[in-house]
């Protein structure tokens, strides 16, 4: 085992398991705790004592995050559940966070899971929810729970309830506001002045061609005037560009109260955050208002009204696409000095630009401006009305609105203008989706001598609406402002003959008709057995395919109820649960069954003077036979509870088997298309989680409390079917970041995200050669494989050249030696927390860990390739290449010399050809960070009333403290490709930072 993961594991052990497991041999000599499987979850509709839960869920309560400055709720709940990953795919301001829930079961459609808040659904929920008004997060995680909100339930369920006020209550105002700073929390390594001009003088000089030896001579000097470069400033423009103080200031205000038949609560936030990059930043505002009413003893309403409005600053560091949006290389590989060159670098140079495919990061970021606005809206209202003492109908009426837009502008120093006439480019879109929600129940609920029976019948509709609209607009003054380009896109004039994009404008309709059912037995508060049933209509599916139906099974066995287990004083808890169900999975885009045509003047033609709008079809063929996606989970689970509830936790393994995958497969173009979805294939995902906690200690004025938990999920491909060739049952697939690599491997046996590369063999030394004295030119020696195809661009390799493995032995190094270089799958995963409170002081640790998953540093391959361009400096490891000149810039060609010259050197030569990968940029992607450390001290109770106050808490936090990793990039959790089949690659992500912040809590 590596001993970063013996390092990581041993570290675990100490800090967490060693504790829970002395503290639970003592006796309990303090008062009794609370027991934690006497909560209330709620699952599938309706609310459940957890002691009665048969399935696998995951929770997290407001007391557990309510000491937590954040302003993202999803970073609030990272590492505290098992079975769910929480991970930012970098550290942008507003950036998108991921939640898995038990490994990804969809191949090229979405993993994320169904979020359900106040009854009605929503995408990406946490991003527009403060943690301040969170009331409980609920995660269903095996089918037996998700299949009763049927579709998009095969990737888990996520049930948020939001706060409310409390009927009988005084109106009471809380104020939660904190200031903080956030900095960047670590640089890449890269050549300093000196090494810089060396390998410069390398390049320019190695081939001894005249017009490069004078061009390098004219832009650095001769070889001796180089010794200046050792007093030249390094300019760090990674500090330059993501090096400022960055402020974050968030209000949390809120207003609950009640009378005797209703309660209320009103919660505002606002956020104002600037990125730690030039002319990044975040704001957010946000409203949510909450009433609940007593119409009668029977009949009893809530409505909710939520509005936020959210706008992310900034072009950012990258894109989904290749490196034509790589922003991160200009701060990277921009010459490390300012002056000392022909190039002023505060000033634009287009033949340097050209030269280099670098601007200068400053001016690039102040050129490339961009506003990316959100706003959200949810009504929704509850009519609850009790029968009688028996029955209750619910109803749900949700609205949902989310506007979005982006303006961006690309001045007359980026690359998009450059290629278009040097004009500065304006991109605009706006969009915006509807969605409509009704949800009808009628819950039975009796109990009876030893039985109590609990039924639900339910039907619901969701019907969603959207609209888009896309532009690019060229060729603007070159004076222009963003300002004035964004209100005045009429200024932009095209050149004699050209014309403007059309733009792109979409629909997206949805419908979808579901009716469900659920019965829950239990017989002497002993044996507990849960069955539903979920039928989804969706609109997605042609006639015929449209119908989906998901049963569920599952069953509980409380063994402390047991005569012989009863009066235990060691097992306070014991519960045994087993489900079975299936849920679907409905992800893909509307009316794909069938043709459709597009009409645009891009596909017009002549007819007479003039040119008439013609139509074609999109690149996705239609299939009228594609259906559900489903997805069959087998769990087994044990709850339990020992020393009157002083230790708990829970330990769960399942297996969920995926089929009818919906893939977009690519299909042969005699058709006229490229794409086509179709359910082909298979997936399956085992695993195994396990939680504990225990109050270690519990006095009045000192407690230790802790929560963990681990999980370990391995994904494998069963089936492609026919997206695979027959022979292979396999195919490649590219991460996007270097057009026409295909550096991922799709295969039935392995898991999803495997990278596909060659294997690292070092580099080639004098030996492997032949020297002819009269030509001064190395052949190598017969029997050595060449990697000049792979990895040199197909010049002969030279003594210092990048070595790769001839894996099949024939002697050449071509496609044929590439193979699996790991995937981006832990071996386990998971986090602790450890509150501590001492008097009026209290203080929390929150970790969170990964073990075992590998990361695909494409930064590392960039900045470590020569490629096409000279002057781009490179990471500083490349200053141990292999040399070619001797310490007074004569070149050595003598075999004995040269070999005498990098006697001392390990690394190679960066290679000339085009990116590849290979096994040097995959690394170990361990890490142990300690998310957050809060500590906060309240004014006692008697100093607090003096104040008319009910609470007062000053508290300091500061996140992302710190990360043991071996990892060499940002940050080993970046994940920027966003695509089920390419995750954990790490390519010009904006770097993380460290948060330190201070705040009140203070309540009247």
């Amino acid at each position: 085992m590596d001993k970063r993961v013996q390092s990581v594991k041993w570290l675990y052990l100490t800090v967490f398991l060693l504790p829970v497991l002395a503290m639970a041999q003592e006796k309990d000599k303090n008062k009794e705790r609370e027991a934690k499987i006497d909560e209330v979850v709620l699952v599938g509709y309706t609310k459940v004592s957890k002691k009665d839960v048969t399935n696998s869920v995951s929770s997290v309560k407001a007391d557990a995050i309510k000491d937590m400055p954040s302003t993202n709720a999803a970073e609030a709940i990272q590492g505290r559940m098992a079975g769910v990953q929480v991970s930012l795919s970098e550290g942008s301001p507003g950036a998108d966070v991921d939640i898995v829930i038990r490994g990804g079961n969809s191949i090229t459609g979405s993993n994320a899971p169904l979020y359900i808040v106040d009854g009605v659904q929503m995408d990406n929920a946490l991003s527009i929810l403060s943690p301040k008004e969170i009331e409980s997060i609920e995660v269903l995680k095996d089918a037996s729970s998700t299949n009763i909100y049927g579709a998009r339930g095969a990737n888990g369920v996520v049930l948020i309830t939001t706060k409310g006020g409390r009927k009988k209550a005084k109106t009471s105002i809380n104020y939660n506001g904190f200031l903080g700073v956030r900095t960047i929390q670590n640089t890449i390594n890269v050549l300093d002045p000196y090494q810089y001009v060396l390998y410069q003088y390398e390049l320019y000089n190695k081939a001894g061609l005249q017009t490069d030896i004078d061009a390098f001579q004219t832009r650095y000097g001769t070889y001796d005037q180089l010794g200046k470069y050792k007093d030249v400033k390094k300019v760090d423009w990674q500090d330059e560009v993501f090096g400022r103080e960055a402020f974050n200031f968030t209000h949390n205000l809120s207003v609950t109260g009640g009378s005797d038949n209703s309660s209320f609560s009103l919660s505002l936030n606002n956020v104002k955050e600037d990125g730690i990059m030039i002319g990044s930043g975040f704001k957010r505002n946000m409203a949510n208002f909450k009433y609940d009413y007593d119409l009668s003893k029977k009949v009893s309403m809530t409505l909710n009204a939520r509005y936020s409005r959210q706008t992310i600053f900034g072009a950012g560091t990258s894109s989904t696409g290749s490196q034509s949006t790589n922003r991160l290389r200009n701060a990277v590989r921009y010459q490390p000095f300012e002056g000392g060159s022909t190039v002023n670098v505060d000033e634009f140079d287009p033949l340097f630009a050209d030269q280099t495919n670098l601007v200068n990061p400053i001016l690039l970021a102040n050129n490339e401006i961009k506003e990316n606005g959100r706003n959200d809206l949810l009504l929704n209202g509850t009519l609850e009305y009790k029968i009688n003492k028996d029955f209750t109908f619910r109803s749900i009426i949700g609205y949902v609105q989310r506007d979005e837009y982006i303006n961006q502008f690309s001045g007359t120093v980026t690359t998009l203008a450059r290629q278009n006439n040097d004009q500065p480019v304006v991109f605009l879109s706006k969009s915006q989706t509807r969605r409509i929600t009704n949800t009808n129940t009628l819950n039975f609920r009796k109990t009876f001598g030893n039985h109590k029976l609990d039924l639900l019948a339910g039907q619901e509709i969701v019907k969603t609406d959207g609209e888009s609209l896309a532009m690019t607009v060229k060729w603007f003054p070159k004076s222009i402002s963003a300002e004035e380009a964004f209100a005045n896109i009429q200024s932009a004039s095209p050149p004699s003959g050209l014309v403007q994009d059309a733009p792109k404008a979409g629909r997206s309709p949805d419908r979808l008709a579901s009716f469900f059912g659920r019965a829950n037995y239990i017989f002497k508060n002993k044996y507990i057995f849960t069955a539903s049933m979920r039928a989804d209509g969706s609109s997605v599916f042609g006639p015929g395919n449209r119908w989906g139906y998901f049963p569920a099974a599952s069953a509980a066995w409380k063994v402390t109820e047991e005569n012989f287990l009863k009066n235990s004083k060691t097992i306070s808890e014991l519960k045994l649960r087993a489900g079975y169900g299936l849920s679907g999975n409905n992800r893909i885009g509307s009316f794909l069954y069938d043709t459709f045509f597009t009409t645009s003047s891009d596909y017009g033609y002549a007819f007479g003077t003039n040119v008439t709008p013609g139509a074609t079809t999109g690149n996705i063929l239609a299939n009228k036979n594609v259906k559900w996606e489903t997805a069959t989970s087998k769990n087994i689970g044990i709850d339990f509870g020992l020393f009157k509830g002083k230790v708990y936790g829970s330990l769960d393994v399942y297996q969920t088997d995926t089929k009818d995958l919906l893939l977009l497969a690519q299909i042969p173009k005699d058709r006229g298309y490229e794409y086509q979805y179709q359910n082909s294939g298979s997936t399956t995902n085992k695993g195994i989680e396990f939680s504990i906690g225990s109050t270690i200690i519990s006095t009045d004025k000192f407690s230790w409390k802790i929560d963990a938990n681990i999980s370990s999920n391995k994904n494998t491909i069963k089936s492609l079917g026919n997206n695979a060739s027959a022979s292979a049952n396999s195919y490649l697939y590219p991460s996007g970041w270097q057009n026409n690599l295909n550096d991922f491997l799709v295969q039935v046996g392995k898991p999803v995200g495997t990278y596909w590369g060659y294997v690292t063999a070092g580099r080639y030394e004098v030996s492997d050669f032949d020297y002819n004295q009269a030509t001064q030119v190395y052949t190598l020696k017969t029997g050595i494989p060449s990697s000049a195809a792979a990895a040199n661009g197909a010049k002969a390799v030279q003594p210092g050249d990048l070595k790769l493995q001839d894996l099949n032995g024939d002697g050449i190094i071509d496609n044929k030696d590439m193979t699996d270089l790991g995937n981006a799958q832990p071996k386990f995963y998971g986090g602790f927390n450890q509150t501590f409170r001492y008097k009026n002081w209290d203080m929390s640790l929150m970790f969170n860990f990964s073990v075992g998953n590998k990361v695909y540093n494409a930064n590392k391959v960039e900045y470590s390739t020569q490629y096409l361009y000279k002057d781009n400096n490179m990471l500083a490891e490349v200053a141990d290449r292999w040399r070619w000149f001797d310490d007074a810039g004569v070149k050595v060609n003598d075999p004995t010399a040269l070999a005498a010259l990098n006697a001392n050197t390990t690394g190679w030569t960066p290679p000339a050809g085009a990116y590849f990968l290979h096994s040097y940029a995959i690394e170990d992607g361990s890490f142990l960070r300690l998310n957050n450390v809060t500590i906060g001290y309240s004014l006692g109770k008697e100093f607090t009333k003096q104040l008319g106050l009910s609470n007062f808490r000053l508290y300091f936090t500061m996140n992302n403290v710190f990360t043991i990793t071996g990892y060499s990039g940002y940050d080993p959790e970046a994940n920027t490709r966003r695509n089920p089949l390419t995750p954990g690659v790490d390519y010009a992500a904006y770097p993380r930072s460290r948060f330190i912040l201070s705040g009140v809590d203070i309540t009247f």
